[in-house]
């Protein structure tokens, strides 16, 4: 399926500049949709590609998002430290969302602030991959609802919330390894019940919903994160700053100002194919789509290095 999705999709040009990691993500994502996984899979595929294009995705890591600054103070998610495979770890603080400030700051630059976050969390995990010689491309998710009330269930914060969880199902499938859902007030389990039917089956699989109990919290939180890595806050012993979008560099970047571009010795595919023009994303497209080094990974994959707790998930 691996060859099959990187042969169908060689002239296009975003495949050239989609990782492996990608590609197996959508193969995995996808292999039991019913009835037919290898059309799903084709088609969620390209549909990517397609959104990958026309939003211009591949020029979000070198340039900052319309007032991202704002969106930070507004949006609290963070990407911050690790878990004990290495995988990076995110945290987002949704009891500190001001739903009217969100709708006034507008649903595109939160969008955009959004796929930000996430195309830094996935080149992120593109390193991290180089420097294990392993394959990383999940992380793990810690949401703290702490705050989360009644404001919070209006139909304009529910839309806005559903908008982002859409981006993520669509066009960044299978990169959950665990999702902890901390202080989950009577409040949030009933917007839960509505939210619930929007997330894929195999995800709510991986979803651990946790109280009040911060003692208790934290002792799950350890099955997959350090202490020295969990945030103070929450009872660890991170005391890093927590940033975010926009905050973190990568070697392989030349920062200049909000313009950044890519290092001449950058081994980034969209780096490469920058460097290689349109003839050479066409000629990096049809080399890809004669690879098969990621067959074995797309059918094992990731998990086979999860802890013992985490198989199935």
């Amino acid at each position: 399926m691996f060859n099959l999705l990187r042969e169908e999709q060689k002239i296009h040009p975003m495949n050239a500049t989609c990782t492996d990691d990608t590609v197996v993500r959508f193969v995995r994502g996808y292999a039991r949709e019913k009835p037919d996984p290898v059309k799903v899979t084709g088609d969620k595929y390209a549909a990517m590609l397609e959104w990958r294009k026309q939003e211009r995705i591949d020029d979000v890591i070198l340039n900052n998002p319309p007032e991202w600054e704002t969106y930070n103070k507004l949006y609290k998610a963070f990407i911050y430290g690790r878990d004990k495979l290495g995988r990076p770890v995110c945290y987002e603080q949704l009891g500190k969302l001001e739903p009217n400030d969100l709708v006034k700051f507008g649903v595109d630059k939160l969008e955009k602030g959004h796929i930000r976050y996430m195309e830094e969390l996935t080149k992120l995990k593109w390193h991290v991959s180089r420097e294990k010689k392993s394959r990383i491309y999940k992380h793990v998710h810690v949401i703290d609802l702490d705050g989360f009330g009644w404001k919070h269930l209006g139909s304009k914060f529910r839309g806005t919330i559903k908008k982002i969880m859409g981006i993520d199902s669509s066009f960044y499938p299978e990169t959950l390894q665990k999702l902890f859902i901390l202080n989950s007030s009577m409040t949030f389990r009933a917007l839960w019940s509505i939210v619930k039917p929007w997330i894929h089956p195999l995800t709510r699989q991986r979803i651990v919903m946790l109280g009040y109990d911060k003692a208790y919290n934290l002792k799950m939180l350890q099955e997959y994160i350090d202490i020295e890595q969990i945030p103070e806050y929450l009872g660890g012993k991170n005391k890093d700053p927590m940033l975010g979008i926009c905050h973190m560099k990568f070697d392989d970047i030349d920062y200049k100002d909000d313009k950044a571009t890519w290092k001449s010795e950058s081994e980034d595919p969209r780096a490469i194919a920058a460097r290689a023009g349109e003839e050479g994303i066409k000629a990096s497209a049809t080399e890809n789509g004669t690879k098969g080094a990621a067959t074995e990974i797309a059918t094992k994959g990731e998990d086979a290095l999860a802890p013992n707790k985490a198989e199935g998930s």
